[in-house]
């Protein structure tokens, strides 16, 4: 069984993809009482996928401490950890101590569907621009699935598109495509750091549904 503890835009489409491959699949609600009486502990497979907000920690460990021994745990960390921002660093570094051979998945910008690159940002100005670093949801739940299958254990992964540009040029073609007001830039000068997917591709074997940012809203 997986349980997945967080089931919003990402996890909720994670449950529908690992049903259609016939998982018997548990969202689980933050109720970590109401959890551990209906046994949804014990399972083989936990993903967690809650934002990074509130008693952001304090759910991260009740929720391993409750955890049966020997389940096979995909945390869903961010990008942003190398930026240093406080929730992701310290919730990464709480869970790799309580569950040694944790998966951490470094997720970059979640974008696809629904969620459009430059559509958040229409009419403002930003002081520079910066490559994208961005993933489809698609691909998200793709490299999930392939953990699970693969049982892979004890690893972490940034997961990125391979293809990337500078978000003045995505931002543009969508405020064309889709009709919002555009984002401006005070500078074009690149910054930031450059996020590859290259060892996740190596050690998992993976080929991405959206390999190039520029196809994410084709």
């Amino acid at each position: 069984m997986v349980a997945i503890l967080g089931c919003g835009w990402v996890g909720k489409a994670l449950q529908h993809h690992l049903e259609a491959l016939e998982y018997t699949v548990q969202c689980l609600p933050k109720a970590l009482d109401a959890n551990r009486e209906q046994g949804w502990y014990d399972c083989d497979v936990l993903v967690i996928a809650i934002p990074h907000r509130g008693e952001y920690l304090a759910v991260l460990k009740e929720t391993l401490d409750l955890l049966e021994v020997g389940a096979q745990v995909i945390f869903l960390s961010s990008i942003s950890c190398y930026d240093g921002k406080e929730l992701v660093v310290k919730g990464e570094a709480l869970v790799r101590r309580l569950w040694l051979d944790v998966v951490v998945l470094r997720l970059g910008g979640l974008m696809g569907v629904d969620r459009i690159a430059g559509k958040y940002t229409a009419g403002k100005r930003l002081p520079h621009d910066s490559m994208s670093n961005y993933v489809h949801r698609k691909d998200v739940v793709g490299v999930i699935a392939e953990v699970i299958t693969q049982e892979v254990r004890a690893e972490v992964l940034d997961v990125v598109a391979p293809v990337q540009h500078p978000k003045s040029e995505i931002f543009t073609a969508n405020a064309e495509k889709f009709g919002f007001e555009r984002t401006r830039f005070d500078s074009l000068e690149c910054r930031g750091k450059v996020i590859s997917s290259k060892r996740l591709e190596e050690r998992l074997k993976y080929r991405f549904f959206y390999p190039d940012v520029n196809g994410f809203w084709e």
